[in-house]
């Protein structure tokens, strides 16, 4: 292994100063990793179940972790302590590795001021960023920064061997977590989570010919995680083959090689089931959700715009979609649900479904805009929902229109495809709520009213105050609906934001607005609003005010 001279080596290394940094650490730590650290064994260490384990900051080339297990009440974790740990080097198999372990947490949350406090900035051509293999299990992983590395920037399998020991049905992957990581630049994938081959490994043991079975993966979370430019899939995920979730995802410009089968934005590969949903995905070159996986699979909630538009543009032979379902992995007579997504401006089709072996597949409540088919097929329809013949399926209220504009967004410009008040979308959808969707993109519940709407977002008057860039108005990241209030949205002015709320300008109306406990909204002497229901101050909310409020409803003042 180039970077670790022996496994001789590797053990000298351990017996230096980790055993005696036990006092007192100003991170709280058990143990201490120090920057000239490079490979830990945990067998020769005091390591227990529970303890904390500080990696020192500071630049290192890489980091060898292997046969540390904490419990299933007693997580190990390791954390960054002192500031940022920053990984990189151009000649090691990876960043960070952590092998043969068990029951912890590997996390840069070590910092309150620094969102990701362990950085992996670069590896050796075709080397992970970070690698957790030889059979580790029950972890979780998160507040990383993963970027220009040679290969996937997280990967997460151990390969299947011909004695079997890590195979399928000698060993299970469990319960394992990914979430608020960021991944950027990578050379292949931006997660690379369990085996591609489901169906079966070919390759030689004993100079024979033989076909070995990658292990499953069973409780599979991979969520809030930003993945941008990688050059490869953003997600791709094989053999999760119980209780896996992928959601709330934000996945941009991946499929950066363009190289075909291998550029889709999140890939539920071959043995994955589960729920796929609240992700976004925009700007890829391939398609945004392909489904390879066993059936039983729901795919809801995403939204996703601007795919496969770069991918041979002047070729439409070369196909890129916005949802795809096969039969590579499907057991007969389950089913694909594809429910309350938000397709828009995709090279292709919104959906294409080819799955025969399924049954009982539903195509619910899908808002589909402008698909790059239009006009290839002698049904218009099929440029939206492209079925297979043959296939096992049940559309209803999907909304399809050609022209963004009919949809009335709010702002398609900036990709904000949440509804207007008088979208044709509102109130259109069916019930899905016996198939758990009970929520939206925002995760705001659904339906608002009795009907459910169609796409993604369900809409809601509520346009929150949340003050995460400034305190200015007219500052759409300000806002829950990332826009500026419309005359018909309902302001509520949060407590406890960042920046709390002034209002210094002329012409803003808005319906309802409400000041919550303990929030103050101040309008400075240039200001003037006006509100056409009612303004509400809840008790111990307040306005400073030196401007000009028009209240066309009723005042109610809690605090009187």
């Amino acid at each position: 292994m180039p970077g670790i001279a022996s496994k001789t080596a590797l053990v000298l290394l351990l017996a230096t100063s980790i055993a005696s940094l036990l006092s007192a650490q100003p991170c709280s730590c058990n143990h201490t990793i120090t920057n000239q650290q490079l490979a830990v064994n945990a067998n020769s260490l005091n390591i227990l179940p529970g303890d904390t384990i500080c990696i020192q900051a500071g630049t290192r080339d890489y980091l060898y972790l292997i046969n540390f297990h904490g419990d299933s009440l007693h997580y190990l974790v390791f954390i960054n302590c002192g500031g940022s740990v920053i990984v990189q080097n151009s000649f090691n198999p990876f960043g960070i590795k952590i092998a043969n372990s068990s029951f912890f947490r590997f996390t840069g949350s070590g910092v309150s001021s620094i969102k990701y406090g362990i950085r992996v900035m670069g590896t050796a051509v075709n080397s992970n960023g970070v690698s957790l293999d030889e059979k580790s299990t029950n972890f979780e992983v998160d507040h990383l920064e993963v970027a220009n590395t040679g290969f996937a920037g997280i990967m997460s399998k151990t390969d299947p061997v011909c004695d079997l020991s890590s195979n399928r049905g000698f060993f299970t992957q469990y319960h394992t977590v990914f979430h608020d990581n960021y991944m950027h630049n990578n050379g292949g994938e931006g997660f690379y989570i369990g085996h591609s081959s489901y169906s079966g490994y070919l390759t030689n043991c004993n100079g024979q010919p033989d076909t070995l079975y990658p292990h499953e993966i069973k409780g599979l979370r991979v969520y809030n995680n930003i993945v941008e430019n990688t050059h490869l899939d953003g997600i791709q995920i094989g053999c999760a083959t119980e209780d896996c979730e992928i959601y709330g995802n934000t996945v941009t410009g991946y499929g950066a090689s363009a190289i075909a089968a291998q550029n889709s934005g999140i890939q539920l590969g071959g043995g994955t089931t589960g729920k796929c949903y609240n992700n976004f995905l925009s700007g890829g070159t391939g398609t945004a959700i392909m489904v390879f996986g066993t059936g039983n699979n729901i795919i809801f909630n995403n939204i996703i715009y601007n795919i496969g538009l770069t991918f041979f543009p002047d070729d439409p032979t070369k196909r890129v979609h916005g949802i795809f379902v096969d039969d590579r992995t499907t057991i007969p007579g389950r089913y694909f649900n594809i429910l309350n997504n938000t397709i828009v401006n995709v090279k292709t089709d919104g959906v294409r479904f080819s799955s025969l072996l399924s049954a009982n597949n539903k195509i619910y409540n899908n808002l589909i805009i402008h698909p790059g088919s239009l006009g290839s097929y002698s049904v218009p329809a099929m440029s939206y929902i492209y079925l297979s013949s043959g296939v096992n399926v049940v559309q209803s209220n999907n909304y399809t229109n050609p022209f963004m504009a009919n949809v009335h967004f709010r702002d398609t410009l900036a990709g904000n495809f949440r509804l207007r008040a008088d979208s044709p979308a509102r109130d259109m959808g069916t019930d899905v709520s016996l198939m758990g969707i009970n929520f939206d993109f925002d995760n705001l519940f659904r339906p608002y009213t009795s009907l459910f709407d169609i796409g993604g977002y369900e809409y809601h008057p509520e346009n929150l105050w949340t003050g995460a860039i400034s305190s200015s108005w007219d500052v759409a990241g300000n806002w829950s609906k990332a826009d500026i209030p419309f005359p018909d949205d309902d302001v509520v002015v949060s407590s406890g934001t960042p920046h709390p709320l002034h209002l210094a300008s002329t012409g803003k109306v808005c319906h309802y607005l409400v000041v919550c406990t303990g929030a103050i909204l101040t309008l400075e002497s240039s200001a003037e609003i006006t509100i056409t229901g009612n303004l509400t101050i809840q008790q111990g909310g307040s306005i400073d005010n030196h401007g000009i409020v028009t209240i066309k409803g009723n005042l109610i003042n809690q605090n009187l």
